[in-house]
């Protein structure tokens, strides 16, 4: 990790809540792993959820990508870690890498976040004192990158949802998380029994609240190592939710 800003690392168990049927923690397990150190550093440096919500600002996630080198198993010790990279405008970006017992960086993401104010729902430009916080310098921040992701033009199959109380965060929409479960939950039994997951990109592009329907299609390209699917996640009314491309390697079973 190229240290910009101030870091934070905490050690995590695997739990078996966590694993599939082969023991191996889950990506949704991952991106729990990175909101909870993010919020951990955010805490500890005084700018969380209480300082941001007195100054009626949020962080939400806008975008985030992860690869995967291996993934941890049941039981198995690992360290996380996270540091604030930018800050650009109304955007924020966050690096977090997975270690094992042996010092061994096993997974890597970045997640680019937006400010928003919470009573207009609107981007607000990043205040000096984030910087501050998180040890980033103002004069000489890294640029953010947003790009787009490539969209599905062929639905293969769809699947519906209805957003429970429980998918809920503490921003009142949808936790990002579940966007990533339903669309594995939506592949072919075939894909998540026979194929691992490496690497995965999201990008959330509008909100989703208690009640709602959503559907999630996907579409799937193979190539030489395995296949790249493409997901898209719509309201009822067919507006786009969420994009994900998902890129899955050909297991070797015994």
């Amino acid at each position: 990790m190229l240290i910009v800003g101030r870091v934070t690392e905490r050690e995590y168990e695997v739990h078996y809540y966590e694993v599939n049927y082969r023991l191996e923690c889950k990506i949704s397990a991952i991106i729990n792993y990175f909101c909870d150190i993010g919020s951990k550093q955010s805490e500890e440096l005084g700018v969380g959820i209480d300082y941001l919500t007195e100054r009626r600002l949020a962080y939400v996630f806008y975008r985030y990508d992860i690869k995967v080198n291996r993934y941890p198993k049941y039981g198995e010790k690992i360290k996380v870690m996270t540091m604030a990279k930018s800050f650009k405008k109304f955007y924020a970006s966050r690096a977090y890498e997975i270690y094992d017992e042996n010092n061994e960086k096993i997974v890597e993401g970045e997640g680019i976040f937006l400010l928003i104010n919470i009573d207009k729902r609107r981007a607000v430009r990043i205040p000096e004192d984030q910087y501050i916080a998180y040890g980033v310098d103002v004069e000489n921040c890294p640029d953010i990158k947003v790009t787009k992701l490539e969209k599905l033009t062929k639905e293969m199959n769809k699947n519906n949802f209805k957003v429970r109380y429980g998918d809920i965060d503490s921003n009142m929409h949808v936790n990002n998380v579940k966007y990533v479960e339903w669309a594995v939950e939506s592949l072919p039994l075939d894909i998540v029994s026979n194929y691992e997951l490496k690497e995965l990109s999201v990008v959330f592009e509008k909100e989703c609240r208690y009640g709602a329907e959503i559907s999630a299609s996907y579409e799937i390209k193979e190539n030489e190592d395995g296949v790249v699917i493409l997901h898209k996640i719509t309201d009822i009314e067919g507006k786009e939710l969420t994009v994900l491309i998902s890129k899955w390697k050909k297991l070797m079973l015994n």
